[in-house]
């Protein structure tokens, strides 16, 4: 397929900056006509059209947001039974409806093309990976933009609302220690976002600072064969954790299934906890230990955020934390 020509091309030809572009061809701040002249010249000789919602803003601009959810296990959990996706939802359209914008959600995808068909004034991303299509898409095209969770391409960059994944996880692991806890294993899927990459590192990060062996159990595919191996891995009796940490949920969730059918007692013989309460955690058997991630107030900061820079005005607070709390269950309740 021929390369999408982006706003960064003409930069690139004209010798300016791809704002400057934007000004230019956009008409949202004055720029010299010698300037004015040389992008559009370069515009034309490439073949650039900007993106109708990157136009609009100009104007009013056409009062629609659009949120994009990125499946990061590949489809094994629907969102419909993540109450995580759903309260970010709810409470990012509700904030965007009391300012008088409309929020439409939109899928997944791979190459991000689907964005040239839409016209928005800017989106949020949810949960972006590595290399994430949809964040480049939006960026190339002069968008605003701002993510849930943040770019693992550039962490310290851009526009996001996340938790503290480092402290999030230290808080889990000192809760199993604290409950008596000497070998502390972890099971994840081996996903991209930032979350999940952090989360491992402050994990073996942990065992070096206390002193403990890590044992880190992958996940390789999203079906329910490879959590139920994973977790007949971890609970093997001849080397059986004292506890067991999910930096996701449904693997330790799956942890708890398996556990019920090996025999073997939770909490008394294996502590489970997990990082992320998607609302499954509250309803397993035994109920599990997990963290409230304020999913509402995610979804608020991130619809705020984005009106700011669809505004035109400069955020206070570009890269915003919301705290997380530990929701203690019967599966780590010695």
């Amino acid at each position: 397929m021929p390369k999408t020509v982006t706003i960064k091309d003409v930069a690139r030809l004209a010798g300016v900056s791809p704002t400057t572009v934007s000004h230019a061809l956009g008409g949202q701040r004055p720029v010299s006509s010698a300037t004015c002249a040389r992008v559009r010249d370069a515009a034309e000789r490439l073949g650039y059209t900007p993106h109708p919602g990157a136009r609009s803003l100009k104007a009013a601009g056409t009062g629609v947001l659009a949120l994009c959810l990125t499946n990061i296990t590949g489809g094994a959990v629907p969102f419909a039974e993540m109450e995580y996706y759903f309260r970010v939802v709810n409470a990012a359209t509700q904030t965007a409806m009391e300012q008088h914008f409309a929020m439409v959600v939109v899928p997944d995808s791979d190459s991000g093309m689907f964005w040239d068909r839409l016209l928005l004034d800017g989106a949020i991303i949810v949960d972006p990976v590595t290399g994430d299509p949809n964040l480049r898409a939006l960026r190339a095209r002069g968008l605003p933009c701002v993510s849930v969770g943040r770019d693992p391409d550039a962490p310290d960059e851009g526009f996001w609302v996340d938790n503290d994944a480092e402290a999030a996880t230290r808080l889990s692991l000192d809760h199993l220690a604290a409950h008596g806890a000497g070998t502390v294993a972890a099971i994840t899927w081996m996903t991209t976002e930032y979350w999940t990459q952090a989360s491992i590192r402050t994990y073996l990060a942990w065992c070096e600072d206390t002193g403990r062996h890590p044992r880190l159990e992958i996940v390789a595919e999203d079906t329910v064969a490879a959590l139920r191996e994973a977790a007949e891995r971890l609970l093997a009796p001849e080397a059986r954790p004292d506890a067991v940490f999910g930096i996701a949920e449904l693997p330790a969730l799956w942890v708890l299934r398996v556990a019920a059918e090996l025999s073997v007692r939770v909490p008394e013989d294996v502590l489970v906890a997990g990082t992320s309460d998607f609302g499954l955690g509250a309803t397993s058997s035994p109920p599990m230990t997990t963290l409230d991630y304020n999913s509402d107030e995610h979804g608020r900061q991130a619809a705020r955020l984005l009106i700011d820079l669809v505004r035109g005005e400069t955020p206070a607070e570009p890269r915003r934390i919301i705290p997380v709390s530990l929701i203690e269950r019967e599966s780590t309740a010695r």
